[in-house]
């Protein structure tokens, strides 16, 4: 619920930060202190970088570049983002878990189980139909396993990220109630996510496991949130080496793991290079200059930002048809905007809301 401007709390812009509530800095008008100006313009700059994320994946998808492949690292670009903000949620703050928990499911599960249901109704006779089999592992987050080892489904397949998503934040919660000083917690974080990266260069690069093999896989890809939230918390604590704290390294290191990149992906070098590349770059934008925050902190790139889970959810339907039918790029981007708009501000956006306030 919206707050009068003047009664917007340093606690709200904590959580809109952190995509608990879905108000953009830029639509409401906040105190002057500094403090809070702080907070307004980290909002819109990681809510830009949410945006060029989702820009990357639609990109990708729809209108793909030859040797590189952006849809896979629009993902690269949420995943490090996830981690920072967990980080700082689970860390930092010390967010209650059970509220941390309750905020998660209203942010994700209204807009998937509206999106599943819908999918596998309106795709029935089509190509990439599903049946309630898929369905059931992508509404309990099972479909990065399930998917290539018992049933898979085209349109289901983006839901991987989601579930990797999910068990993240079940191992940073366990975490933050087991483990005890921030420091024995960032030697676990980099410790498991070391432990990741080697797993998915192992399974990739010697084992020889395809793709989907191996680039699905929690236990492969959940390095990229821990050690971005890894870094967050060494920022946190003052720990972080002055080097890495020019204005320089964010766009510097995001366009080294960009460049890393390249088809075919994943690759062992990616694994163990591009991964801790991606997750500095995220970290260290609160040093960037402004030539770097300025566009992120633009109203599109922030307005994305706000509907990029609902596009990402809409987007791999319409998606497979470009792929695999050549149906028409226009049309079927188009489509995704008018379903993805009418799943933010029917669903997930009310959705979001009322079982915050009442929940």
């Amino acid at each position: 619920m919206v707050q009068a401007a003047g009664n917007v709390s340093h606690a709200d812009l904590k959580s809109r930060r952190h995509g608990m509530t879905d108000i953009s800095a830029a639509s409401v008008v906040l105190p002057r202190a500094a403090t809070d100006r702080e907070a307004r313009a980290r909002l819109a700059y990681l809510d830009g970088w949410r945006g060029l994320s989702i820009a990357m994946v639609l990109v990708g998808h729809f209108f793909p570049v030859p040797g590189l492949n952006l849809g896979v690292l629009g993902v690269e670009f949420f995943f490090v983002l996830s981690g920072r903000l967990m980080g700082e949620i689970l860390f930092i703050e010390r967010f209650p878990l059970k509220k941390f928990f309750k905020r998660r499911f209203s942010r994700i599960y209204p807009a998937l189980l509206m999106f599943v249901i819908a999918a596998m109704i309106g795709l029935t006779g089509t190509f990439i139909a599903f049946k309630w089999k898929a369905a059931l592992t992508a509404l309990t987050f099972t479909y990065n396993y399930a998917g290539v080892l018992i049933t898979r489904a085209g349109a289901l397949d983006h839901i991987w990220s989601l579930c990797v998503e999910e068990h993240s934040y079940i191992l940073l919660a366990l975490i933050s109630v087991v483990v005890t000083g921030r420091a024995n917690v960032v030697r676990l974080l980099v410790v498991l996510a070391l432990l990741a990266m080697a797993n998915g260069a192992i399974s990739y690069g010697i084992l020889g496991m395809g793709y989907e093999t191996s680039y699905w896989r929690s236990d492969v890809h959940i390095a990229s949130i821990l050690l971005s939230a890894a870094i967050c918390l060494l920022k946190a604590d003052g720990r972080l080496p002055a080097f890495l704290q020019n204005q320089h390294v964010a766009l510097a290191a995001a366009v080294g793991g960009v460049l890393l990149f390249l088809d075919p992906v994943p690759t062992t070098i990616h694994y163990l290079v591009g991964v801790p590349l991606l997750a500095l770059a995220i970290n260290t934008l609160d040093f960037a200059g402004g030539y770097l925050t300025g566009p992120l902190s633009s109203r599109p790139m922030v307005m994305l930002g706000l509907w990029s889970y609902s596009l990402y959810l809409w987007q791999q339907p319409f998606y497979k048809f470009v792929d695999e039918r050549g149906s028409a790029t226009i049309p079927m981007l188009a489509a995704v905007f008018a379903c993805a708009l009418a799943s933010y501000y029917i669903v997930e956006k009310p959705a979001r809301g009322w079982l915050n306030r009442n929940w």
